[in-house]
């Protein structure tokens, strides 16, 4: 059998578990079921992460890392914060959609941690405050600092809400009119 690079290994362990995670959700993945998914041996799960708290941070920050990737590309030409806004809930949504299983595991893995290590999951939805806040400052005209926040954190409210309309009833079309509603609220607060 041939040596499977660590990082490799890591990668596919990631890849198994948010399939495994939005199936069963976090309690229901055990490293065992992720380790089968991977075809991979569980030793070599524990060896890569050491725990399963490891795991989650893991997926989580590879998800977010995709995300404001995505995001960077898509915000850059974006120039107001109305822009910025919609093109921060838009393409969020429209990700989410697009990758179900990757959008459920996050999801399952925050309220894992909420219910578990209120300190992850605090650290989690931080990333994603930072993140949003960040690219809301780089609008013109600037923003005043505490709107900044505001809006940061009500996109990320919208896109919340939108997830779980998104979760439930599956419906894309109904999700994306929804957020487009939602940016022309923002738009209208902005101006």
């Amino acid at each position: 059998m041939a040596h499977i690079p660590t990082e490799v290994r890591r990668q596919q362990f990631i890849e198994a578990a948010i399939v495994v995670i939005a199936r069963v959700g976090v309690d229901g993945a055990t490293t065992r079921r992720i380790a089968e998914e991977a075809h991979a041996p569980l030793a070599t799960l524990h060896y890569c992460f050491q725990t399963k708290e490891n795991l989650l941070w893991a997926i989580f920050e590879q998800l977010e890392e995709t995300v404001r990737a995505d995001l960077e590309a898509k915000v850059l030409d974006a120039k107001t914060a109305a822009d910025i806004s919609a093109e921060l809930l838009n393409e969020t949504i429209r990700r989410a959609a697009s990758q179900p299983a990757a959008n459920r595991a996050q999801l399952e893995i925050w309220l894992w941690a909420e219910r578990n290590d209120q300190a992850l999951a605090r650290r989690q939805y931080d990333v994603y405050l930072d993140a949003w806040k960040g690219f809301l400052r780089a609008a013109e005209p600037p923003l005043p600092e505490d709107r900044v926040e505001t809006v940061a954190r009500v996109v990320l409210g919208l896109v919340d809400g939108l997830n779980m309309q998104l979760i439930t009833h599956g419906d894309e079309e109904l999700v994306l009119r929804e957020a487009a509603t939602a940016t022309a609220m923002l738009a209208a607060y902005l101006d």
